[in-house]
């Protein structure tokens, strides 16, 4: 990892280790339990958009949704959206839980409601770049933060939970990426 302007943290890249490094890293950082920690994610879909389903089709096309299900399926753990709302509270408030028959996977079903209702909650930004008059591409991202303490507490699991995100702290030289 290099961080320009601060002192260079590497990490070691074998799965096992790499992400034992980066709680390293974040308490080498100074972050404390209270402190939270940004996690990114986006796709994008190349689309019609001038078809009416077009959000729908990229919902399902990326892996954004399926990044945002298995976070908020982590027990311990609460996800703040960006606009530092608890997701798992926001969608049980709004009903979107109450069809879970807690016989199949949480992931699965979270995955489903997410796809379903992302645009009309806001769970996951989503943008499109219009390339032309009919072609397209859709970008679905999840801008989350989650306290640094639940993260520690994690323990061996938090290797999945973080895979495949941007992770971000402040840093008292500003914001830092470090490389997961």
């Amino acid at each position: 990892m290099e961080a320009t302007g601060y002192q260079s943290l590497p990490l070691i890249e074998t799965k096992g280790t790499k992400m034992r490094k980066i709680l390293e890293t974040l308490r080498n950082l100074n972050v404390a339990d209270e402190d939270y920690v940004y996690l990114n994610y986006e796709d994008a879909a190349e689309v019609w958009h001038i078809s009416d389903n077009y959000i729908e089709n990229a919902l399902g096309e990326t892996n954004t949704a399926i990044m945002l299900a298995e976070v908020l399926a982590t027990p311990g753990i609460a996800v703040l959206s960006r606009y530092d709302e608890d997701i798992l509270d926001t969608m049980r408030a709004e009903g979107m839980l109450e069809e879970y028959d807690r016989d199949g996977g949480f992931a699965d079903y979270l995955t489903e409601k997410i796809q379903e209702e992302a645009y009309q909650y806001d769970l996951l930004t989503i943008s499109t770049e219009r390339h032309d008059h009919k072609r397209g591409t859709c970008e679905i991202s999840a801008n989350l933060k989650v306290l640094a303490g639940e993260l520690y507490e994690l323990g061996p699991e938090a290797p999945s939970f973080v895979s495949g995100f941007d992770v971000v702290v402040q840093t008292m030289n500003g914001l830092l990426t470090l490389d997961v």
